[in-house]
């Protein structure tokens, strides 16, 4: 009976022993592909974002102004034919530009909020645009800060150059955007129109994961 037990226990802490292997096991590969898709989307997108002075009603409205006399006023600025290189360097070159730009709209609106124009590494949340849904991780970014930052912002893609394309009803939109990542992870950010429960579940995988 003793060695019985004996036996029992040790079948039991093997158990326990394996069960621990493959939990972590399945947890480093599914922190690996996470990280890994993430890192591929950031790498080849650079997004457009403005945040607003606060979240009062004025405030997102002038918001919804900067944004759109800079997109206006720089629409010539990017070409679909730019690599993402190029395109970074031509940020860095009119970010004096942008901020000059922003700057004098916040003053013809009638405010006097200090306005910060960068181009920076900045972790965002889940967001959705349209069909297209991006996991949430840092991207780089065009960044437009009015005053304190503290209210809501806005972002689109400015590479590929989608803040002049309605990427939620064409196919130029989409066209772009899937030659500059993986069909894997255009695949996942088009998940929301996927037959597939893999790739949803891929999805949530890299978001659980980078909201970590």
């Amino acid at each position: 009976m003793i060695n019985w037990l004996r036996n029992e226990k040790h079948i039991l802490l093997a158990s326990l022993a394996i069960g621990v292997f493959l939990s972590v096991g399945v947890a480093a590969s599914t922190y690996v592909y996470s990280a890994a898709v993430q890192r591929e989307i950031a790498e080849n997108v650079i997004r457009f974002h403005v945040v607003a002075h606060s979240d009062s009603q004025e405030e997102q409205d002038l918001k919804e102004y900067v944004r759109t006399s800079i997109l206006e006023e720089f629409a010539g600025t990017l070409s679909e034919n730019m690599e993402i290189n190029q395109t970074r360097v031509v940020f860095q070159k009119i970010l004096p530009a942008l901020q000059e730009h922003a700057e004098a709209v916040v003053r013809r609106a009638g405010f006097d909020h200090k306005v910060t124009a960068q181009l920076a590494t900045v972790f965002f949340p889940t967001q959705y645009y349209g069909n297209i849904a991006f996991p949430p991780g840092n991207y780089e970014a065009v960044q437009i800060i009015i005053g304190d930052g503290n209210g809501q912002n806005w972002w689109c893609l400015m590479f590929p150059p989608l803040c002049y394309v309605d990427m939620t009803t064409t196919d130029a939109g989409q066209h772009l955007l899937s030659e500059a990542i993986s069909e894997e992870s255009f695949r996942l950010l088009m998940h929301q129109e996927s037959d597939s429960p893999e790739v949803v579940v891929r999805f949530r995988v890299v978001e659980w994961w980078q909201n970590r």
